[in-house]
Formats: structure tokens, C-alpha cells, sequence
């Protein structure tokens, strides 16, 4: 990855912010959009970025700094 940082992304669709978790490995940024798609809720969008300043329309971003907390925060999203 070098210097440049990937992002996952969380968010409800037609919802404000979204839960972001900046990825430590290549791996993680490989491995975790395709964990996550496969336990999200209906209406949960998924988002790699690398730059999160240029998307305005997923502010206010809320940055997890442990990747499992981040998991589990992405598998209540838009649960009842």
C-alpha cells in the first residue's frame, strides 16, 4: 500500500455519516470489503475510497480504529 491509505466505508443508504475504518494491510483492504458485504444488512452500502475529503456525500465520518469493533458495528446497521 505504501503511503496511500484505503478506506472502508459504512453507511445506510439515504442516511447522514457513515463508519469508516482506515486499512493497516494491503490484506485487510483486499479481505474486508467481501467480509463485510457478506453480513451487511439491506440497505447498507459498502465503499472502499481512498481519499474520504473529496466525498462530502458520506460526512460526517465516524473513524474505528479496531477492525473487529468495526465488523461488528457494520453488522448492526439497519438491523431492527
Amino acid at each position: 500500500m505504501g503511503d496511500k491509505k484505503i478506506y472502508v466505508i459504512a453507511k445506510i443508504f439515504d442516511k447522514q455519516g457513515c463508519i469508516a475504518y482506515s486499512c493497516k494491510t494491503p490484506n485487510e483492504a483486499r479481505c474486508l470489503p467481501g467480509t463485510l458485504e457478506a453480513i451487511r444488512a439491506e440497505g447498507v452500502q459498502i465503499v472502499v475510497l481512498d481519499s474520504p475529503d473529496i466525498y462530502p456525500e458520506y460526512a460526517p465520518y465516524e473513524y474505528i480504529e479496531d477492525m473487529k469493533e468495526y465488523i461488528d458495528r457494520v453488522s448492526k446497521l439497519n438491523v431492527a
